[in-house]
């Protein structure tokens, strides 16, 4: 280990530096701006597919090809969050609709409505209080002045709780349940699992504004062997996500075309690389997609 004494530079400092490393700059005005508003530390993450080599800009690169990739990538994580959201809230509705008419609208708090130790049971609870005790939901204000029970009932709950949460209360539902969620999905319950693990994984990433082009996810999906046309595919970049996505709002029969989505932007920003991300040539028209 080395003891880090990186100084702080000044904006016309970073500029500087970015020049001295073959960066083409075309309005330093523009470029001060644009660190002002983003961070060098934050666009930095974006100037190593343009290197040749450690800390130097092929030829004719410009600061203009990373505000590019910078912008197309916010794009991108706008997208991607809105296609999860819809996955999310089909989950919330159909966790609250099958679980309550199986059990109690409070049968969540009982080691019996689920699969799970008792002492995984409480990790859940816990995670649960916390997080709807800090809501400031009106419908939660009025449920606790209205009503004597300290829990709320499970449609609030998924209403209230986070979706890595949301996740693990799937994870602990037994088959009966989880069968009429899955009812149109046709996945086995390890594999939706595991995907519903890659969705809050990236949704985080998403939410935090983090880089998604380009980026080898931690979080590996599970590749559903029994269909044909998700063989081959790498399990650890976008393009795996964006199928899974894609599959999965298809069959929750969502409206949101998310393959024309994808489509859209890809035409907005010619010079990205997909395939960086594990796109194919002429993606959009295999079987999997259609």
């Amino acid at each position: 280990m080395i003891t880090y004494t990186k100084p702080h530079l000044s904006y016309q400092e970073q500029l500087q530096l970015l020049k001295s490393r073959k960066l083409i700059i075309n309005d330093e005005v523009y470029a001060t701006q644009k660190l002002i508003h983003i961070s060098y530390y934050r666009l930095s993450a974006y100037f190593i597919p343009f290197y040749s080599e450690k800390n130097t800009f092929k030829d004719n690169i410009t600061f203009d090809d990373i505000i590019e990739l910078y912008h197309f990538d916010k794009e991108l994580r706008i997208l991607t969050f809105n296609a999860i959201e819809k996955i999310e809230i089909f989950l919330r509705a159909s966790i609250s609709h099958n679980f309550s008419q199986e059990h109690t609208p409070f049968g969540y708090i009982e080691s019996k409505n689920l699969c799970c130790t008792n002492e995984e049971l409480k990790i859940l609870y816990d995670e649960i209080k916390k997080e709807t005790n800090r809501s400031k939901e009106t419908f939660v204000k009025h449920f606790r002045d209205t009503y004597t029970q300290s829990d709320l009932p499970i449609w609030m709950v998924v209403e209230t709780i986070s979706f890595g949460t949301l996740s693990k209360l799937y994870s602990m539902l037994c088959p009966k349940t989880e069968k009429l969620i899955l009812n149109n999905i046709n996945l086995p319950s390890f594999i939706f699992k595991n995907w519903l693990h890659v969705f809050s994984y990236i949704r985080n990433i998403s939410a935090h504004h983090s880089r998604l082009w380009n980026r080898q996810f931690v979080i590996k999906a599970k590749i559903p062997k029994h269909k044909s046309q998700f063989r081959g595919i790498m399990n650890d970049k976008y393009y795996t996500f964006a199928i899974m996505t894609h599959y999965i709002l298809n069959a929750i029969n969502d409206t949101f075309n998310f393959k024309k989505e994808l489509k859209n932007l890809f035409d907005r920003f010619p010079n990205i690389d997909k395939k960086a991300m594990g796109f194919l040539d002429d993606w959009e028209n295999m079987d999997i997609w259609n």
